[in-house]
């Protein structure tokens, strides 16, 4: 996600802090120390990531915190106008690298943000943990067929050891596992592709292009667009892709950036074909912009559905008590639950290594990256040095009509199309896959 996922724009934006729980001793009894979080909390997709946070830091502090110490959550909002802006991320940053409390931070939630924070963080040895990032090449080189990178690993921390890490999967299995499906289990030879010309747009639609033809497939059409150019009318791209012979769309890009809206509009020409994409489109907003036309909507998600691990249903149920909303819990809320975990792991890790007192950002950066077996809810993380982790699933879903939304995904229409979800399709786990 990069990405985006859920972005539909609340009325206010939260800004949480807290310290609380207990030790050994009285609460807080050796100090307080803070971890971060940067995501777009405008929107509910960044609002659910936040409230798994959250979660688990509430979790910790009732059970006395982090060898002694309270843990104070703050989360910054990178939003502007209602969808993401790298620029404010960067300015959140710089407000957590300001503060010496601030240990490390989980997000950010869209990888055009992380390719303009690590810069920042980089040289501070900040530890930024994403439940969400997905654009391959802010950890490793793409490789061909897959298109070359336009930026590299090794520019954005420019000599700095590694301080990024994620907990989800690549474009690079995201794109490919939609390609697959597409061909193989839908019988699709013949499709038309278009991006949002965002870092994750362009990424994923490269990654999901260079397999389908690998599979034999056709790309009948490819366009681009941008939000502030296109507006919101698809019809004239849409129309060129049916006239093409294309029988199917596959979109790269974000909600925020209208990527949906052809959905919509594809019924208005009558035009019915699959439509899908990546996790920039498994989220409210992409159902309520898909307005009448918001059934069979194919999406990936860069790992392993939580309401489908058996060994998370505890955690979630616990989550679901503390967050009752219909909106609460995403699709990435579980993921940012092990990601806070896993930093607070390795931040009392670093307590030891300060032998009890408060640790550096580099040692807290050097015990991440030694993060070997940390079992999460939603699968036992190995972190590597590039920034990647060893669990390589993708989630495939397809919207449609539920019964009973809270037993879904979580990930629903608001306006109309309430009862309209994200339903798990199936799962592709690369480590299983010859």
């Amino acid at each position: 996600m990069v990405r985006a996922r859920g972005l539909v724009v609340l009325t206010m934006a939260t800004l949480v802090a807290f310290a609380c729980g207990s030790s050994s001793g009285p609460a807080g009894s050796k100090g307080t120390f803070k971890i971060g979080s940067d995501l777009p909390v405008c929107t509910v997709g960044g609002q659910a990531v936040q409230n798994g946070i959250q979660f688990a830091i509430n979790q910790k502090n009732a059970a006395g915190g982090v060898n002694g110490y309270s843990i104070a959550f703050q989360g910054f909002d990178d939003c502007r106008q209602g969808s993401y802006n790298a620029d404010a991320g960067v300015e959140n940053v710089q407000k957590m690298l300001g503060d010496s409390k601030f240990l490390g931070m989980i997000g950010p939630y869209n990888s055009a943000v992380a390719k303009a924070e690590i810069p920042i963080a980089a040289p501070q040895h900040f530890v930024m943990i994403s439940p969400s990032n997905t654009n391959t090449c802010l950890t490793k080189e793409q490789l061909p067929p897959l298109p070359a990178c336009t930026y590299h690993p090794a520019d954005l921390r420019n000599g700095n050891p590694n301080n990024y890490w994620r907990v989800v999967t690549t474009d690079d299995y995201q794109g490919p596992s939609m390609a697959d499906y597409y061909h193989k289990t839908l019988s699709i030879t013949n499709v038309a592709v278009l991006d949002d010309s965002t870092v994750f747009g362009v990424g994923i639609a490269g990654a999901f292009m260079a397999e389908f033809k690998k599979l034999g497939g056709t790309v009948a059409k490819y366009s681009e667009y941008k939000k502030d150019q296109q507006g919101s009318d698809f019809k004239s791209i849409l129309l060129s892709f049916k006239n093409a012979g294309a029988k199917a769309v596959y979109v790269g890009g974000t909600d925020d950036q209208n990527i949906c809206i052809p959905r919509a509009q594809m019924k208005q020409l009558g035009w019915d074909v699959p439509f899908g994409g990546g996790d920039g489109i498994e989220t409210t907003d992409c159902i309520d912009q898909a307005t009448g036309n918001e059934a069979g909507i194919y999406a990936t998600s860069a790992g392993a559905d939580a309401t489908q691990v058996a060994g998370a249903a505890q955690t979630i149920a616990d989550f679901r008590k503390a967050f009752p909303g219909p909106n609460d819990f995403g699709g990435y809320t579980m993921q940012a639950y092990d990601a806070t975990n896993a930093l607070m792991a390795a931040i009392g890790r670093a307590i030891n290594d300060a032998n009890g007192g408060t640790p550096t950002r580099e040692q807290v950066r050097a015990e991440t990256a030694k993060t070997k077996g940390f079992v999460g809810v939603i699968g036992t993380y190995d972190f590597d040095q590039n920034g990647d982790n060893n669990l390589k699933i993708v989630s495939i879903y397809v919207t449609k009509q539920v019964s009973d939304p809270t037993q879904s995904t979580g990930v629903c229409g608001s306006k109309a199309a309430k009862n309209v979800c994200f339903v798990w399709a199936a799962q592709v786990d690369f480590n299983k896959v010859s």
